[in-house]
């Protein structure tokens, strides 16, 4: 009888890389060395993995299970697993529907096999009765529970918000995504800019708690705005000195109120100190030309509250332009909670506090830091 464990340990022994890749042809030719000293045929070889991939057959499970003192919380387990394999085929069809498949992945059938074993391991009956009329995201109130507004257990809703992944571009599929576009008829999998389709709408994205648009601070080019801004308006001297140490000033919304008065106060035109401002705002928020529509008179500069809500507004709509992303949800894993949010939108949601951001409302943004943490409001 072949031991295919040794075997296996003195290919990868051999191998020059410690282990065996089966697109090399120097690894194949020493497995194929390695078979001619044991004396073993392939035809030998592949007959004693058949045999060992039989394994007991049903007569020998079920023995099993009527010798064996299994309590409730066993034969509950068991139930689930051994009718969870019966329908695994169909649930795998449903994936391929939703546009998931090995391809999808980084990791392939792992990460297919990773996933088919959430789903046939829950509630795979309610599940599986459920797929077979499945609501629209697009029925769904702007706000709500997503358990609740779907109609399913807490147990099930959960399982499937809790599957994550990597896709194959090496992308986070992050919490909730894989259960919108399993649970949703007019969602599925996009495989490009934003995280999903969503039928009639366009590119949807998640964000779960904390999510971000743009990377977090420490990643990607750092705006220096106080001393571009130093540079447009105070001459060197004094005055600009305490305007580049004055630490109010790394705060966006306090830095161009503070830039735009100095402006005003050293005759600089009105207009042309709002397009220096709106041009050092661009650089920060992808470059997309939109600082205008929120930064375009003086009256724009008077409120550091409102300021700093027009920056959020500016930091989101920017992003989605960026990724071509037509509409965000907002969900807390945790609990299922969430709020839909068209880009078109955005400033009702942000003036609603229907989403947030976990800073001080009169001090804003950071420079280092322009892209904050975002989390849901209070309903």
């Amino acid at each position: 009888m072949v031991n295919i464990d040794a075997l296996l340990s003195e290919w990868a022994y051999r191998c020059k890389k410690g282990y065996p890749d089966l697109d090399s042809p120097s690894d194949l030719k020493v497995l194929k060395n390695i078979l001619k000293e044991q004396d073993i045929t392939l035809p030998q070889l592949q007959e004693q993995e058949e045999e060992e991939k039989k394994g007991p057959d049903k007569k020998e499970l079920i023995d099993l299970i009527n010798k064996s003192e299994l309590n409730p919380k066993v034969i509950n387990k068991l139930f689930k697993v051994i009718k969870g394999s019966g329908i695994r085929p169909q649930f795998k069809d449903y994936l391929t529907k939703q546009g998931y498949t090995e391809d999808s992945f980084k990791n392939a059938d792992a990460d297919i096999d990773r996933i088919l074993n959430v789903l046939t391991n829950t509630e795979s009956e309610e599940l599986l009765n459920y797929i077979k009329s499945p609501k629209k995201l697009s029925d769904l109130p702007i706000r709500g529970n997503l358990a609740k507004e779907a109609g399913l257990s807490q147990t099930l809703s959960q399982d499937l918000i809790q599957i994550v992944g990597v896709d194959k571009t090496g992308s986070n599929i992050g919490k909730v995504e894989l259960f919108l576009a399993l649970i949703f008829s007019d969602v599925s999998n996009r495989g490009g800019g934003g995280d999903l389709d969503w039928e009639g709408i366009g590119n949807l994205e998640v964000k779960g708690t904390g999510g971000r648009m743009g990377q977090q601070s420490g990643r990607g080019n750092y705006i220096n705005g106080v001393n571009m801004l130093a540079d447009k308006f105070l001459p060197v001297g004094e005055e600009r000195e305490e305007f580049e140490e004055d630490p109010s000033n790394q705060y966006i919304n306090t830095c161009i109120q503070n830039a735009y008065n100095a402006a005003v106060k050293n005759n600089i035109d009105s207009k042309e100190a709002i397009s220096s401002i709106q041009n050092v705002l661009d650089q920060v928020f992808f470059e997309k030309g939109l600082a205008k529509k929120y930064f375009n008179n003086p009256n724009d500069f008077k409120d550091l509250a409102k300021m700093r809500n027009s920056i959020f507004k500016l930091n989101i709509e920017s992003y989605a332009e960026k990724t071509n992303v037509d509409a965000f949800l907002f969900a807390t894993s945790a609990t299922g909670e969430y709020a839909i949010v068209d880009i078109d939108k955005v400033g009702e949601a942000v003036d609603e506090g229907i989403i947030k951001v976990a800073i001080d409302p009169n001090k804003g943004y950071f420079w280092h830091n322009p892209n904050p943490n975002i989390k849901l409001g209070k309903k």
